[in-house]
């Protein structure tokens, strides 16, 4: 019974994931509940995990050393922003079928701001803990994640929030970055050893 942890994350991720997705309950419809979903499992059920699952034939028990905490700390706040961020695209759509998304209570402004600043929240803390991390290359951490965070904003100025295919293709770009940091991160770790 060694796989344990690993079925408890798959299991719970794909309960969480057919409770967001599929009817009758759709918590994608619910701002507040789609947020929590895509956060829990992409941040923490996901991360923790699997590094548990991995680490269990290690060490008894297993120990989750700072780096994991703060990388999944990163995805944590990270996958909110992609949360709130992902309905702006799709505003009209939203208002159509009258699922009351952030963007629709607060506009496409407001929530294309709030996702900014909390992607740079998160790029922040990763910055400023680089320096206490121990097991990471600081000056690297802290070099690529600043790199990041400003093609970040640079091209966040670019986005024109009238056009479809801007807003989308910004979306995906926060997507690539949040897939780039699982191999800016461990890249981190290997070269701090």
């Amino acid at each position: 019974m060694e796989q344990w942890i690993l079925m408890v994350t798959v299991w719970s991720s794909l309960l969480i994931g057919t409770a967001y997705s599929l009817p009758p309950i759709r918590l994608k419809r619910f701002p507040v509940w789609a947020s929590l979903c895509i956060f829990s499992v992409r941040g923490a059920i996901v991360n923790l995990g699997l590094f548990l699952h991995f680490n269990q034939k290690l060490e008894n028990p297993p120990q989750v050393p700072g780096v994991v905490w703060a990388l999944t700390a990163f995805i944590l706040v990270f996958t909110f922003a992609i949360a709130i961020f992902k309905d702006i695209p799709d505003l009209e759509g939203d208002r159509r079928y009258q699922i009351s998304t952030f963007t629709v209570r607060l506009g496409q402004q407001a929530v294309f701001n709030l996702a900014r600043w909390v992607l740079t929240v998160c790029y922040g803390g990763l910055i400023l803990s680089g320096w206490l991390l121990s097991g990471v290359n600081s000056a690297f951490l802290i070099g690529s994640h600043l790199l990041a965070l400003m093609v970040l904003w640079i091209l966040s100025l670019r986005v024109n929030l009238q056009d479809q295919r801007a807003i989308a293709q910004f979306y995906q770009f926060i997507w690539k970055l949040f897939y780039l940091e699982y191999v800016l991160f461990p890249l981190a770790c290997w070269l701090g050893q």
